[in-house]
């Protein structure tokens, strides 16, 4: 990335602030996450979908479902991530051994706000002290509050916000203004599952096989579903951006 007029050194660490208020290695965290795979949650009536792009091995040997982009947390807990696949398994793991204190203390599921809170302390801190670098993953952590399902978004600065239906990742603004058009109260399990594909479309500039796509689905007080290849297979057939484009090698 070229250095801006002003910017100068106020890249060098993730604690010094520019003159005009900005953090630029926190910048440069959301400008990984979006080389990475578009990643979108939507709430439907009794549950949450989660969809995912995940970039193919280069290799036809390599195994394709050990990409993991969608997340179980705890149960009636889940998430879905974009940006580097190894920031994002530390952050995970961060959440399930927050849940699991949560529950051994309490006794009951923790609430998805209080995780989100939680870990958006821990992706603050990597931007205020000195020696770390801010996670390049931005993360939508699904539960439900009463039976009723909600999101909230995180990313590099921490920063927390709840949604209906978001998206992150490569084109994240042009998929979530397709998600708020299309959107709509009351959507089945099926409805929202085709929304969330053709969501993840919107931010892919070429068709895709199923195998590309990591598919979830979340319910109250049940753990996280991961749909296996030949349901999503199914669930995609006849959709006019699947496709068999050549593969390309990545770590998103």
């Amino acid at each position: 990335m070229e250095m801006q007029p002003g910017q100068m050194a106020y890249d060098r660490a993730s604690t010094v602030f520019s003159p005009d208020g900005r953090l630029f290695q926190v910048e440069y965290a959301l400008q990984a996450i979006q080389m990475g795979g578009t990643a979108v949650a939507l709430t439907y009536d009794t549950g949450i979908v989660f969809v995912a792009f995940r970039n193919l091995p280069a290799s036809s040997l390599a195994d394709a479902g050990s990409i993991d982009k969608s997340f179980a947390v705890d149960s009636g807990l889940g998430c879905v991530t974009a940006g580097l696949i190894a920031d994002s398994r530390v952050l995970v793991e961060f959440l399930r051994v927050e849940a699991q204190r949560h529950r051994l203390t309490y006794g009951e599921s923790a609430p998805f706000q209080l995780l989100g809170h939680a870990l958006g302390t821990l992706l603050q801190q990597f931007t205020q002290f000195g020696g770390t670098r801010p996670f390049a993953v931005s993360l939508l952590l699904g539960g439900f509050n009463a039976g009723a399902p909600g999101l909230i978004e995180l990313d590099p600065s921490g920063a927390t916000i709840g949604w209906k239906a978001y998206a992150i990742g490569r084109n994240r603004r042009a998929v979530a203004d397709y998600l708020e058009e299309k959107f709509t109260e009351h959507l089945t399990e099926e409805a929202a599952v085709k929304l969330a594909v053709q969501s993840v479309a919107e931010g892919s500039p070429t068709p895709f096989p199923p195998e590309a796509l990591d598919i979830a689905v979340l319910e109250p007080d049940t753990d996280l579903r991961r749909l296996p290849p030949a349901e999503v297979a199914k669930r995609v057939q006849g959709m006019s951006f699947i496709g068999t484009p050549d593969r390309k090698a990545g770590n998103r």
